[in-house]
């Protein structure tokens, strides 16, 4: 009876150091693993609003300039292929044209610049399957969802003319899905790029707004 329960402990102790051995070799063969937490960097392009606007503006002298989305993301390896994280972007965009105003200065009208400008902030949960992993490179693809603030406003330069119109949209739900590839640099610093709908947009529950097809930066692992 002693000898048969030396062997069992003997076989528990030697398929333990195998299981932590082959663990060990695994986690030095990939770039990432289970309980890294992971920070990422990046810009999106192009902005789907201000490429519609631009083609559809009929009107020489209005001028459309923006930047983002901005994406920031915060990710943690729950297992060795599933990973959970937060995502934040920052977008802003904004239409102005010149118009008449009053110049105290030489009592007279001139020219002023008129606009509208419009930001937005999206803050969405994900969730991403890492398919293929080796020592450089992890390719994941995953989506989320959460929600977002839009708002509008005016404003002009002109000193006489000011005027204020502030409008925030209904609570937004953003939405996101796409395929992407990390590549590390050196150990805990990797490019990355992602491929699909990188934020999106579904406004008053019935309009669809894609945004961000493609985006790029920088991520690092702690």
């Amino acid at each position: 009876m002693k000898k048969y329960a030396l062997l069992s402990l003997l076989l528990f102790i030697s398929s333990t150091l195998f299981a932590q051995e082959k663990s060990n070799t695994e986690v030095e063969n990939v770039c990432i693993h289970k309980d890294n937490i992971t920070f990422s960097v990046g810009y999106g392009a192009p902005s789907i609003v201000r490429t519609y606007l631009k083609l559809k503006n009929a009107h020489a002298d209005f001028k459309i300039v923006g930047w983002g989305p901005y994406m920031f993301k915060v990710d943690y390896m729950l297992r060795n292929k599933w990973s959970i994280g937060l995502n934040f972007t920052y977008n802003f965009s904004r239409i102005s044209w010149m118009d008449d105003g009053y110049d105290t200065v030489i009592h007279g009208k001139r020219p002023y610049e008129y606009g509208i400008e419009a930001e937005d902030f999206s803050l969405t949960c994900r969730a991403n399957y890492h398919f293929i992993r080796n020592k450089k490179m992890d390719v994941y693809a995953g989506l989320g969802a959460g929600y977002g603030k839009i708002t509008l406003g005016t404003y002009t330069e002109a000193p006489l003319n000011q005027f204020s119109v502030g409008y925030a949209f209904p609570r937004p739900l953003s939405v996101e899905t796409t395929i992407g590839i990390r590549y590390y640099i050196i150990k805990n610093i990797a490019i990355y790029s992602e491929l699909g709908m990188g934020k999106s947009w579904i406004l008053f529950k019935k309009y669809f707004i894609p945004e961000s097809i493609i985006q790029g930066g920088i991520h690092f692992k702690i």
